[in-house]
């Protein structure tokens, strides 16, 4: 299985749509918020690809949820933004809340900066933002249980 993540696009579109163009095999898209246009743009040009997504704090009018739980190829991914849990200052709450909701992953975003790292048990990820030239973006692949994390660069300019 492989899933894609995205985050805090703030606008880039074409970079959003990129990422999924790169990896037509992609099974399932996490989108961790600050662009819900371009997520709706990403659901309306791949309709067929299921997009997991939650609104981040530059996320105005929208009624996408502030976190999820999704279960995908056996593994537990707890999805949010990372404001409610003050990401900027300490990853331990967020690490708290995925453990305490029997997450194995934690996806978050909010502070730009790809991240891959375990704490108490639970693999944090940030795929960065994809918001800017030379954004970033994450593909999770999963196969019998086992976890394999990737950063992978943007090309397109907004």
């Amino acid at each position: 299985m492989k899933i894609l993540v995205l985050s805090d696009s703030h606008g880039n579109t074409r970079g959003v749509l990129e990422a999924v163009t790169r990896h037509p095999d992609a099974d399932a898209a996490f989108f961790l918020g600050d662009g819900s246009r371009d997520a709706d743009a990403l659901e309306e040009e791949f309709p067929r690809l299921p997009v997991y997504r939650v609104c981040g704090n530059c996320d105005f009018g929208t009624f996408d949820p502030v976190e999820g739980l999704a279960p995908l190829g056996g593994v537990v991914f707890f999805y949010t933004h990372g404001q409610a849990y003050s990401v900027k200052d300490g990853l331990d709450r967020l690490a708290e809340a995925a453990k305490a909701r029997g997450a194995d992953v934690a996806l978050f975003g909010h502070t730009h900066e790809p991240l891959c790292e375990m704490r108490d048990g639970v693999a944090l990820f940030n795929p960065g933002s994809a918001g800017y030239l030379r954004g970033t973006y994450g593909v999770i692949t999963v196969r019998d249980k086992r976890i394999h994390f990737a950063h992978e660069e943007l090309q397109r300019a907004r």
